[in-house]
């Protein structure tokens, strides 16, 4: 009889201690729960999130409304969490890793073109010699993207295979080239005379050009109209 009434002392103090240990448990946060709220709370930031927390560590009691998470550092190294209910407490936990997430999206590609195989100083490029290479654009760059200033004008150098172009890879084009065959136009009161002519140099538009009068084999100075017709007077 005395055994059973110790046993049964024994097992009532077991169910007591563990209502108040349950009890206590059931009143207090642990460091997990915490750790939880923390990283949340930075992912909502944008922020990168590695707090260590003992998870075995509890306080008191505090509503998820009653918890204050501040950044004190400014640079989300330092997180504070605040219990202002009516257990209150707080703490300063270290965030060892800080990296801000990029919210700007990487920049979009763009095409360039490039040469598929090696090609001569002169060489005259077609649609089939070129090949497509994807780079980030940006307002710097010098490559050309527009694939119809390309095709059809000549290497001013001699280029490799891959190289993306640039302008200074290509020949100029003039709105009159050397040696082609103009109409040298001059206007003289009620006279238009009109005579063929040799260009001597390349022009762009209303430039000075040489051109050679075919007939008579002399050089004058004009300035390029189009790209068949040379003027003798600017102002015509």
């Amino acid at each position: 009889m005395a055994i059973n009434l110790n046993l049964k002392i024994i097992l009532k103090a077991l169910i007591i201690t563990f209502l108040i240990v349950k009890n206590s448990l059931a009143s207090t946060i642990s460091g997990y729960e915490i750790k939880s709220l923390i990283e949340k709370w930075l992912e909502k930031q944008d922020v990168e999130a590695n707090v260590n927390i003992l998870e075995s560590l509890r306080y008191p009691a505090c509503e998820k409304d009653n918890i204050i998470i501040n950044d004190i550092s400014g640079n989300s190294k330092l997180i504070k969490v605040n219990c202002i209910g009516n257990n209150p407490w707080q703490f300063v936990v270290r965030n060892k890793v800080n990296k801000l997430k990029s919210k700007t999206k990487s920049k979009q590609l763009s095409d360039f073109y490039a040469l598929k195989n090696f090609k001569e100083k002169g060489t005259i490029i077609k649609e089939k010699d070129l090949i497509i290479i994807k780079r980030k654009h940006s307002q710097r760059n010098v490559f050309i993207l527009d694939k119809s200033d390309i095709v059809g004008k000549k290497l001013k150098k001699s280029m490799s295979s891959n190289q993306l172009f640039k302008r200074s890879n290509l020949q100029k084009d003039w709105l009159i080239k050397k040696n082609s065959v103009v109409k040298i136009i001059n206007n003289k009161s009620f006279v238009t005379i009109k005579e063929d002519g040799l260009a001597m140099n390349d022009a762009d538009y209303m430039d000075m050009i040489k051109v050679k009068n075919i007939k008579s084999g002399k050089i004058i100075v004009g300035y390029a109209k189009n790209e068949k017709k040379v003027i003798l007077n600017a102002k015509q």
